[in-house]
C-alpha cells in the first residue's frame, strides 16, 4: 500500500544536471535540463539559442529517452560539449 505522505514523483529537478552543446558551424547553443516530471514520465527541457542574434530561444520538452537520442545524434552531427553559455 503506497504511503500518502510521500509524493510518487520528485517535485523538483535535480540540481547541476544541465548539459550544454555548441555548434560552431550553426553558431547555436543548446541546453538540456531536467523539467518537472509528471506522474507518468520524466521530461527534459531543450532550449536552443543563437550566439549572435537577439531573437527568442526555441524551447521544447522531450521525454527523457527522446532527449538522450537527440543528444547522441547531435554529438554525431558535430556538436560539442560546452561550458554554460548563459
Amino acid at each position: 500500500m503506497p504511503k500518502k505522505d510521500h509524493p510518487q514523483v520528485e517535485r523538483y529537478p535535480q540540481k547541476d544536471r544541465d548539459g550544454w552543446l555548441w555548434s560552431e558551424q550553426q553558431q547555436l547553443v543548446c541546453r538540456f535540463r531536467n523539467a518537472l516530471p509528471s506522474a507518468h514520465a520524466k521530461w527534459i527541457e531543450v532550449e536552443t539559442r543563437s550566439l549572435h542574434a537577439a531573437g527568442q530561444p526555441v524551447v521544447r520538452r522531450l521525454l527523457r529517452h527522446n532527449a538522450i537520442d537527440a543528444w547522441t545524434h547531435m554529438l554525431q552531427a558535430g556538436w560539442v560539449r560546452s561550458a554554460p553559455r548563459w
